[in-house]
């Protein structure tokens, strides 16, 4: 890539919530109480850019944008935090801490 890229602003807001409900930012398919049929991946800016008919770089501009419209920074704060925590508990106790604390519920 290179340079700048702009996408009309009609453009971005008639395609962001389908871009961010098609991306990983909203992520359905890790929560397993969910039955299988509401379970999903997201997909990825090439697949959304597919299934949307548009340009792979146009999805990458309008899904980055997007993010940082609906998150505030506490939100990327607590991302963060949640990151730390999870690698530090796998580095100390491995793959266990998920399933022994899923026990404890």
């Amino acid at each position: 890539m290179s340079g700048f890229f702009f996408v009309e602003p009609e453009l971005y807001h008639r395609y962001k919530d389908q871009v961010l409900e098609l991306s990983n930012s909203v992520q359905i398919n890790v929560q397993e109480h969910l039955p299988r049929e509401h379970r999903r991946r997201g997909l990825s800016d090439r697949e959304i850019a597919e299934r949307l008919g548009l340009d792979e770089q146009v999805v990458r501009e309008i899904r980055v944008v997007a993010e940082r419209d609906r998150y505030g920074i506490e939100e990327w704060q607590k991302a963060i935090e949640f990151k730390d925590r999870a690698c530090r508990a796998y580095a100390k106790e491995g793959a266990s801490y998920v399933f022994e604390g899923r026990r404890k519920r």
